[in-house]
């Protein structure tokens, strides 16, 4: 494998007060990470790998799959929606069978998760925010080290497949109906590998790669919320795991009166992980994964307030989640650190760029 450097980090890059925000944590550093606005909002690995055996060709491509999705943000105090289009072309790896097509699935989700765990730990990270280039060092297994740790047990060669999935995939993103994309990239960009070779040589090697461009804004714009990483990756079902961000990001007015409203139609819309033919079965899937954040403390309780049928078949279902006490907690706890980095970061109420030596 050849080391193709596109780019490389800065050497004498100043520190700068972002990524001290953005690694900095209210609570137990090792069980927190940040969750960020735009970019988990992305349906960046809905494919699973059994409906990709079914979808490829015969000489193994898959094609560029597109998927809808709303984009929930505050602004000014306001909610604001956006309708959005993602699109993923598929990463073509070479195997001993030739080239095969792949969309980034669960093993790329958690790799990633991962790579920005690392990340947050001021000793992998560069961030520059003049021009808004994060780049993180890491290890192959440093990877396999925090994945077993956390259950989600991977050998080197699945987490360096992983790695390559994730660095020749390319997103392309679309805002309303733009026919031009506001962001366009790999998931992983510029990424330095070393050789098996080379690591026996000398273990302290790393592998260096870019984040994507939103990751890099969001930590210049502050819009990125701490959230409980241990819990995410103690979670089986994806669809758990982002129905766990998706309140982390949206349950900002933690309290105990303060139930948390949403549909199913929503979250099958936004999430693209219910799937299945029958609606019976995306309905169990997500009741499933609702239960499954009960038993994590993140959910208090859910219940269905209102069923939509059209005649006997149920077309949509409100739900009611309320907070568990634990999740209450780690949300206030969010709610201080974003409210301590604002301060830190503001000029008359607005975000300006600062370094420091």
């Amino acid at each position: 494998m050849t080391n193709t450097i596109t780019q490389m980090p800065p050497l004498n890059l100043q520190k700068s007060l972002q990524y001290d925000l953005f690694s900095t944590f209210f609570g137990e550093t090792a069980e927190l990470s940040n969750t960020i606005e735009l970019w988990d909002s992305i349906p960046k690995y809905a494919v699973s790998a059994r409906a990709q055996i079914a979808m490829r060709s015969p000489d193994n491509r898959l094609p560029v799959s597109e998927r809808r999705f709303v984009f929930s943000s505050r602004r000014n105090g306001q909610r604001v929606e956006s309708t959005c289009r993602v699109s993923i072309q598929p990463a073509s790896i070479k195997t001993e069978n030739g080239y095969i097509d792949y969309y980034p699935t669960t093993d790329e989700e958690l790799v990633e998760e991962v790579i920005r765990k690392i990340f947050a730990d001021q000793r992998c990270g560069v961030h520059d925010p003049k021009d808004s280039v994060s780049w993180v060092k890491f290890s192959l297994q440093m990877i396999r080290k925090e994945l077993k740790a956390r259950g989600k047990t991977r050998n080197l060669n699945e987490i360096k497949r992983s790695i390559e999935i994730l660095s020749r995939t390319h997103i392309a993103l679309y805002i309303d109906e733009s026919t031009d994309p506001i962001y366009s990239a790999p998931i992983l960009s510029d990424i330095f590998r070393i050789t098996r070779k080379e690591y026996l040589e000398d273990s302290t090697m790393t592998w260096v790669a870019r984040l994507p461009v939103l990751i890099s804004k969001s930590i210049n714009d502050l819009s990125y919320r701490q959230f409980n990483y241990g819990i995410l990756m103690s979670l089986a079902a994806p669809l758990s795991r982002w129905l766990h961000k998706r309140l982390s990001l949206n349950y900002t007015n933690a309290g105990f009166m303060e139930a948390y409203e949403i549909r199913y139609t929503t979250i099958k819309r936004d999430s693209n992980l219910l799937n299945y033919t029958r609606e019976s079965a995306n309905i169990k899937a997500l009741e499933e994964a609702l239960a499954e954040l009960k038993n994590a403390k993140v959910l208090m309780n859910w219940e269905r307030l209102q069923v939509y049928k059209t005649g006997r078949k149920i077309i949509d279902i409100k739900y009611r989640l309320s907070a568990h006490t634990e999740f209450i907690k780690e949300m206030k706890a969010a709610n201080a650190r974003l409210k301590q980095s604002r301060a830190a970061l503001s000029n008359d109420g607005h975000p300006e760029l600062i370094t420091k030596k």
